[in-house]
């Protein structure tokens, strides 16, 4: 489609270029006439049956001498072929400075054609800027003056400019031998010019107007998908912190002896850290690969840290961004949590009604040795999960063998997985981690969470990104930072959260898990259905 959109475009211009010349015709013959005519002050004429010749007197205004130019009709498209490519090689001139009009590119192609004796005429400079521009190779704008009408060149296209000249080398040779200037002379040049494999090129290489204007509309579409709407400012400000950011960052250093060194001599307001130096450390041995999670600190000789928190400050700040629009006045209602101390395996999951977020942090058996209790791959399986949600989300924690395995029950479990998250693990000096405790063939500094849906929830999208970058813990302790991205998906559901322990307990959260602290259900249709199905509240013990 492209090769056609330029070969139609360059048709038109042939045309017009067709158009041009017969005018110019027409006007020379006038000019002839007015020279024959009585009381001229030329004084030579010769006519002949075969050809006439006019002998013109032209005086190049920069150079101020007189070339007579002999001009036969039968040469015409030679002479006018030597002037466009005249013109062309000014256009390409590296030294050209643009701006530009017409009478000084008409000096300029002068002095390239002064060895040949022809002399250019403003008008004729003129017509082909007005042609160039036509076919967008050049850019011009019309300026007024006393003695006319200039062109100003703008801008050139210097790719377009260096292949019409090297077409052009081509059809002077076939121009000698044309007797007319009809269309369809016009249609077999532009195939000749399609026969050498360089010129193919460049003219397929050229974007046809078609193409600009697809792209134009493609740059202003995405423009308009990028600005925010007025519903996502409004969730924007829903979730924006009161009274500003109280975060406050870690300084890159390290310690405040190391910040000195660069501040000199005097540490900057963000938090430091402070080495632990006991009686075992040995501090030539440098730091800790595990840092705070190291599982033998009170034997481990390398150095560990903690949170220097001299003049630790509370940060506030008064000024907010300004989106243009109101700050809602809602606030979302955070129901007190609860939990359930039993076994998911024999859990009767019917009793604890519908929810709108799942997130489940599974015991998978990724054949390693672990602190706790695994679930085979049948017993993932096998879990009632689709008893809790008829419409909603699902976040499932994966690692190693088991991203595979955990596609397959979000199938299993009726879910569509739409996205993923990603936690990027770092240490306590908020470093990547590269000596993680997991992983076979390479240390895993990273762990994924699966995110499925099932059929259409109302959720707020594109408020988070899909990548958590957070402090490793304990073992098997995912980051805070998940409960804020859920709640701002779906503000003020009720959610449940599978094979949770003590620090997962979340207000507006049901968590169930065999390392809780007993029991605590403050729903009291929930209640009666748990002792309906528990009267003796045991919900560890498999059924008999």
């Amino acid at each position: 489609m492209s090769t056609e959109t330029d070969a139609w475009a360059e048709l038109q211009a042939l045309k017009l270029k067709r158009d041009s010349r017969r005018r110019k015709i027409e006007e020379r013959k006038k000019e002839r006439n007015e020279i024959l005519s009585p009381g001229s002050s030329v004084n030579i004429t010769n006519r002949s049956d075969s050809a006439s010749t006019v002998v013109e007197t032209v005086v190049d205004p920069d150079c101020q001498s007189e070339y007579p130019t002999t001009t036969e009709n039968a040469d015409l498209p030679i002479l006018e072929s030597k002037i466009e490519q005249a013109v062309l090689s000014s256009l390409c001139d590296i030294e050209l400075n643009l701006p530009m009009d017409s009478k000084q590119l008409q000096l300029n192609v002068n002095r390239k054609l002064g060895q040949s004796k022809i002399i250019v005429s403003l008008d004729q400079i003129n017509n082909l800027l007005q042609k160039f521009a036509i076919q967008q190779i050049i850019k011009i704008q019309e300026k007024a003056v006393d003695t006319g009408t200039l062109y100003e060149i703008i801008s050139a296209e210097q790719p377009k400019l260096v292949a019409m000249i090297s077409t052009g080398s081509v059809s002077r040779k076939r121009k000698a031998s044309e007797d007319t200037l009809d269309v369809s002379d016009d249609l077999e040049s532009l195939e000749d010019k399609k026969s050498d494999p360089d010129d193919v090129q460049s003219l397929l290489s050229m974007a046809s107007s078609r193409e600009r204007e697809n792209k134009r509309i493609g740059e202003e579409i995405l423009e308009l998908l990028s600005r925010p709407t007025a519903k996502e400012k409004t969730l924007a400000e829903k979730f924006r912190s009161q009274g500003g950011t109280s975060v406050r960052e870690f300084c890159p250093h390290g310690t405040k002896s190391d910040c000195r060194k660069v501040r000199t001599n005097r540490p900057c307001e963000r938090l430091h850290f402070r080495k632990i130096i006991q009686s075992h450390t040995d501090e030539t041995l440098g730091d800790c690969s595990f840092l705070n999670t190291c599982f033998h600190m009170e034997s481990c000789k390398y150095v560990h840290y903690e949170v220097d928190s001299d003049k630790t400050r509370v940060l506030t700040s008064n000024s907010t961004v300004s989106t243009g629009v109101e700050p809602t006045k809602a606030v979302t209602v955070l129901h007190p949590p609860q939990w359930i101390f039993c076994d998911l395996r024999f859990f009767d999951m019917t009793i604890l009604g519908k929810f709108s977020v799942i997130m489940a942090d599974p015991p998978w058996d990724i054949h390693m040795e672990l602190p706790y209790g695994t679930l085979s791959d049948d017993e993932m399986r096998h879990l009632n999960i689709p008893a809790l949600q008829d419409e909603g989300l699902i976040f499932l924690w994966v690692t190693g063998r088991a991203m595979e395995l955990g596609r397959e029950c979000l199938q299993l479990w009726g879910y569509e997985r739409v996205d993923e998250l990603i936690w990027v693990k770092t240490n306590q000096l908020q470093r990547i981690i590269r000596t993680g405790r997991t992983g076979h063939w390479l240390n895993h500094g990273k762990e994924h969470c699966l995110v499925g849906m099932k059929g259409n929830p109302e959720i707020n999208r594109g408020l988070d990104a899909d990548i958590i970058v957070a402090e490793v813990r304990a073992t098997s302790h995912k980051p805070d930072e998940i409960y804020g991205i859920i709640e701002r998906l779906s503000p003020g559901t009720r959610k449940i959260e599978l094979f949770g322990r003590a620090h997962n307990i979340q207000p507006n959260w049901v968590t169930l898990g065999n390392q809780l602290e007993g029991t605590r259900i403050l729903d009291e249709e929930l209640l009666k259905r748990f002792y309906a199905q528990y009267p003796d509240g045991n919900c560890v013990a498999k059924p008999k």
